[in-house]
């Protein structure tokens, strides 16, 4: 079985929590709608924060950064800059 690269460094259920942080949601609410602990959510958000990490620095250090960059609109651009002077 082949790998798609496009594929999200996310599981299925990190991606749901993400999506849910994203629209808003505290992480006691996505608990209760995902039936599951406050626990298992911060757990899921703590390695959503360190994926993301991770993907940052790789995105840093790689020579094709700049390339994909020249295809954003300038404010995604800035935004993206601005995330990795953080």
């Amino acid at each position: 079985m082949t790998e798609d690269p496009t594929q999200s460094i996310l599981s299925h259920e990190e991606r749901a929590v993400a999506a849910a942080l994203a629209a808003g949601t505290d992480p006691v609410a996505i608990a209760d709608e995902r039936d599951a602990s406050i626990e298992t959510v911060e757990a899921a958000v703590e390695r959503i924060r360190e994926k993301t990490e991770r993907a940052f620095a790789t995105l840093a250090e790689s020579p094709f950064t700049a390339d994909l960059a020249t295809d954003l609109d300038p404010e995604d651009r800035a935004a993206l800059r601005e995330a990795f002077s953080e």
